[in-house]
């Protein structure tokens, strides 16, 4: 039989040493030990990659932990997110949304794809004035609408077709009923005084 010749394979041979296996060169716990500070720097990329995530969600949703119903304080501090907005978690008829907190909305805002996802009902035609000029838009009643500790019921609405956004403007059908002031980049809603 004709011997086959691999050149790499007897130079690697040669630097082993006459008589020692691959095994025998390199142990195991040597091999590891090698691997170590690649591992090391992967879980170390792995846990600065999780911390900066959660660094820039906070800070694009700070009050996301805000408690809704019954077991949420009266009084609610919110912190302005992305260009000094108030986003808040909150309910409309019992299921979860997103709100913007927007004073100068005169009633609540919901877009079309979150109403139909809500369930709710397209009523009477009405133009509404918006940041992009007049649109058409409907009228419809919110069941109830949650806040922190905060709920309203019976909320005058509209639905905006126009709207592309995942959140409800929480507009002053809400709002007219809480005390609102703004300082230090916080806004506080709190029970009118004398309630």
């Amino acid at each position: 039989m004709d011997e086959v010749r691999y050149p790499g394979l007897q130079a690697a041979r040669n630097a082993r040493g006459p008589g020692r296996s691959f095994s025998e060169s390199m142990p195991m716990s040597q091999s590891l030990r090698l691997l170590y500070p690649v591992m090391a720097t992967f879980v170390l990329l792995g846990v600065l990659w999780w911390g900066f995530d959660q660094l820039l969600d906070r800070r694009a949703h700070p009050n996301r932990g805000v408690a809704v119903g019954a077991e949420a304080p009266d009084r609610l501090v919110l912190e302005s997110g992305p260009g000094g907005h108030y986003m808040v978690p909150g309910e409309i008829n019992g299921q979860a949304v997103r709100f913007l907190v927007d004073t100068g909305a005169s009633h609540v805002a919901v877009p079309a794809d979150i109403a139909e996802r809500l369930g709710l009902s397209r009523g009477a035609p009405m133009l509404v004035e918006t940041a992009a000029g007049r649109v058409r838009a409907h009228a419809t009643r919110l069941g109830s609408v949650r806040v922190g500790g905060f709920t309203q019921y019976d909320v005058r609405a509209s639905i905006n077709p126009a709207m592309e956004t995942d959140f409800v403007l929480l507009g002053m059908t809400f709002l007219r009923h809480v005390d609102i002031s703004q300082r230090d980049g916080r806004l506080v809603l709190e029970p009118p005084a004398g309630r």
